[in-house]
């Protein structure tokens, strides 16, 4: 019988072998209920292929905590490289032996009576009464339309496509977007020597450190780690905003558009449209660095005020901006930018992610094609997702923090299915 005629049954089929779906088999596992893991590459393959060769955590080896399996390592302060963050997941579900069927990538998902049939890119279809969507946090690339009018010698290019600086043609590259990944690249592409713009955007700068604790350490005492849905004011801006921007990269530090400039970094507006060899730009470039800036200064005194509550024993703030520093970029910011004239050749669109979920043939998602869920449990009966961003709390997506919701998910599938 063909792959396209015969169907598969399951009693659970989790969709994605990252970590969340690696946390929520994990549960199954320990309540002892068969269950597959489908994954449509290897373990941590978003990871491996949707990140850049130099890339590094942000937060802490102390904060990576899948359950059953948190951080042993030697260097708790550190931050895991990629190729270490793919390993972890892969030593992962080695760990407990996690029921992993690498190479199935699933095209469609549909109710069938009271179950859920899956359809592969390979025509293999697999029937199952329950189904957990864990395909990862940040969904498809999103890139503007009208990257589309630009030249053809201008090479364009997604972050998550981005592997190297000797990836990229000879020339002048354009990162668009100054998100973690934005920056990082930008920072990255610089120091090898490249020319590099960046078209800056609204989100903040992270300190990797104050008063001798790192940052993520400061946000996890004071809570910033257990917020819900349920404490924010605009889920919108936690969902979908950009994320401030630091590096753990060499041991971590800071990253500060301003010093870039004043490195040679050329820092313009946001791009707002472009046709054939010319982008347009906002020209509020200095108001947006300033509140750029101001995003540091009130996080540090959230944490000043944390520590003289509760009486802290920390070292003072001895963190001091070069006195010329607020100086740069010098210049008015321009409302173009042609690309030809000034050499670039290359265009980094790190400008985040959309959902697409429309392979799944249900009306489940709301807006921005968001699923309508609540953390993890939708409406139709033994139908799941796992991983998304702030699908529960701030740590939803995160190593910290996708094992809470993975507890919580498994255990409502064990009630039902187990």
């Amino acid at each position: 019988m063909s792959k396209e005629s015969s169907i598969e049954s399951h009693n659970i089929v989790i969709i994605g072998a990252g970590s969340a779906g690696l946390s929520t088999s994990y549960f199954l596992t320990e309540h002892n209920i068969g269950h597959v893991v489908l994954e449509r590459g290897l373990v941590g393959n978003t990871w491996d292929v949707e990140r850049w060769d130099g890339f590094h955590l942000v937060n802490p080896n102390w904060a990576v905590r899948l359950p059953g399996f948190h951080y042993a390592g030697t260097e708790p302060d550190g931050y895991l490289s990629k190729k270490e963050t793919v390993d972890y997941l892969r030593n992962y579900a080695n760990h407990f032996d996690a029921p992993v069927r690498p190479g199935i990538e699933i095209k469609k998902l549909e109710r069938v009576d009271d179950k859920y049939l899956l359809t592969a890119s390979s025509g293999e279809r697999l029937l199952a009464g329950c189904v957990v969507v864990a395909t990862g946090a940040f969904g498809v690339p999103k890139i503007p339309d009208y990257s589309a009018v630009l030249s053809g010698s201008i090479s364009q290019i997604h972050s998550a496509e981005y592997k190297n600086p000797a990836s990229l043609a000879e020339g002048g590259v354009l990162v668009v977007g100054s998100g973690q990944s934005g920056a990082q690249i930008t920072e990255e592409l610089h120091e090898a020597g490249k020319t590099v713009w960046l078209s800056v955007g609204n989100a903040g700068r992270r300190p990797r450190r104050y008063r001798g604790r790192d940052s993520s350490w400061w946000n996890y005492t004071m809570g910033g780690f257990d917020k819900t849905i349920e404490n924010v004011e605009s889920i919108d801006d936690a969902r979908y905003g950009a994320s401030s921007h630091t590096s753990g990269a060499r041991g971590g530090h800071d990253i500060y558009l301003r010093q870039m400039a004043k490195n040679g970094v050329m820092l313009v507006g946001p791009v707002i449209g472009g046709n054939d060899d010319s982008l347009s730009l906002r020209t509020d470039l200095t108001e947006i660095l300033k509140a750029v800036d101001e995003h540091p200064v009130n996080w540090k005194r959230d944490v000043d005020a944390y520590v003289e509550e509760y009486g802290i024993q920390v070292p003072p703030d001895d963190t001091v901006d070069p006195p010329d520093i607020q100086d740069w970029p010098k210049g008015e910011s321009p409302d173009s930018l042609n690309l030809v004239e000034a050499g670039i050749k290359t265009i980094i669109w790190s400008t985040g992610f959309k959902y697409d979920f429309d392979w799944i043939k249900l009306p489940i998602t709301g807006e921005h094609n968001y699923p309508v869920q609540l953390r993890g449990v939708t409406d139709y009966p033994g139908l799941y997702f796992m991983g998304l961003q702030w699908m529960y709390g701030s740590k939803s997506a995160q190593f910290i923090g996708v094992g809470e919701d993975a507890e919580y998910v498994s255990g409502h599938v064990a009630r039902l299915f187990g």
